[in-house]
């Protein structure tokens, strides 16, 4: 809130905004008026890390377009925004932009970042907050493999902040159905390290059973707070998740 000027009270006014030092002089009732500021400081996080390499690099490119339309979104609507990329050496930070004319900018240093290497997405929601401006909007974007999360959103939450939630998935990663089975070997995208699995149509079923509840855990989490948490598949049409899914849930107007 910002200060312009004073004028006489009137019935109905804010008699926080009273103030005393001018009654004090004249013994009159004055107000001092403020003009509030809308624009809202908007900081999207981008998670570029290994495990965001599946499916051929599409979950990458997936998060990479979301955070270039939800920032021009935000840019548009007068909003200031910045992108934060997390990686093995720390969190790199965009400029600051503001004005939809800043969109190229913003297009162009996002389509430049690559592979964040190794990179702890909640330990990074967490050292950010401090970089963080007070009571902003902050757009986390990421397939969500991390563990308790909820330690992390409780910080962001005591500070005032907003929090949507985007989680980018491969088809395969939603409903494995087709995947080869038999003995395979996995490695994880981000320590390199393998494990050797019998995979069958009980494995198959147990981890369906096992992916929506972790579902169902992220959304009442977000929910709790009132906060969004979407979920969207490299396959899906993202038209769809800005005409539809995002203005029924009242964050697109």
């Amino acid at each position: 809130m910002e200060f312009i000027d004073h004028r006489p009270y009137q019935t109905g006014d804010d008699t926080r905004h009273l103030d005393p030092h001018l009654y004090a002089r004249t013994g009159e009732f004055v107000v001092r008026e403020y003009s509030l500021n809308q624009q809202l400081p908007v900081t999207i996080v981008l998670d570029l890390s290994g495990s965001m390499a599946a499916g051929k690099g599409e979950k990458r490119e997936r998060a990479k377009l979301v955070a270039q339309l939800l920032g021009f979104a935000a840019l548009a609507g007068g909003d200031r925004v910045q992108v934060v990329v997390p990686g093995d050496k720390g969190n790199k930070f965009s400029p600051r932009w503001h004005g939809a004319a800043r969109a190229d900018l913003m297009f162009d240093w996002i389509a430049k970042e690559q592979d964040a290497g190794r990179s702890d997405f909640q330990d990074a929601l967490r050292t950010l907050r401090r970089n963080l401006p007070s009571h902003g909007l902050v757009i986390a974007i990421s397939d969500w493999w991390d563990g308790d999360i909820s330690p992390v959103l409780d910080i962001l939450f005591s500070a005032g902040h907003e929090v949507l939630a985007v989680q980018i998935l491969t088809p395969q990663e939603i409903d494995p159905a087709g995947i080869e089975t038999g003995i395979v070997t996995i490695e994880d995208a981000e320590t390199g390290e393998e494990l050797e699995l019998a995979i069958d149509a009980g494995l198959l079923s147990r981890y369906r059973k096992l992916f929506a509840a972790r579902q169902e855990e992220l959304r009442g989490l977000f929910n709790s707070k009132h906060w969004h948490f979407v979920t969207v598949s490299t396959d899906d049409d993202i038209s769809q998740l800005f005409t539809r899914t995002l203005r029924a849930q009242g964050v697109l107007s």
